[in-house]
């Protein structure tokens, strides 16, 4: 499976053609967050982050890759890596609900792009896809670069200071 699914998403961003039309991000009003849930210094990270997007009226919705069984949580949706199948269809509707849903950005904060991550990232009718990292790919409209790469709070504080630039 991990061997098709690059190919796959190559495939996908060459033949897929959805209208990527960044809009200002005051007039902006749905976001999508997709990460990998690590652990809760980095769910505290996003919550903070959710938070001042939310104090400027935006909608969030949150999407993580979970791994552990005990880490699924019942405040939002999540997924696992392993709902895709072998030719890149997803199993779990929460992953398909946040395909087809028109946000305005999809925010993935990760440093790593897995081909499981990118699939959903190429598959999106998002407006603006919004990265830390460059791929061969190119599927980021807006990559950031930090100055602390690793530290989570340092890049989702300085992501949000450049959102709210975007006029």
């Amino acid at each position: 499976m991990k061997i098709l699914l690059p190919t796959i998403n190559k495939i996908n961003n060459k033949r897929l053609k959805i209208n990527r039309a960044s809009i200002s991000y005051p007039k902006s009003n749905h976001i999508g967050i997709l990460y990998s849930y690590i652990d809760e210094n980095k769910q505290k990270a996003i919550n903070e982050l959710v938070k001042s997007l939310k104090k400027d009226g935006k909608k969030v919705d949150l999407l993580p890759a979970i791994t552990k069984k005990n880490a699924d949580n019942r405040y939002f949706k999540t997924f696992k890596i392993n709902d895709i199948n072998t030719f890149g269809k997803w199993k779990n509707n929460n992953v398909n609900l946040f395909i087809y849903q028109q946000y305005d950005f999809i925010i993935y904060p990760d440093l790593k792009l897995i081909p499981e991550m990118e699939n959903i990232l190429i598959k999106s009718y998002t407006k603006c896809r919004v990265g830390f990292i460059e791929n061969k790919t190119n599927i980021f409209e807006m990559i950031l670069k930090s100055d602390l790469e690793f530290d989570i709070d340092h890049r989702l504080t300085k992501l949000y200071k450049y959102l709210i630039k975007l006029k």
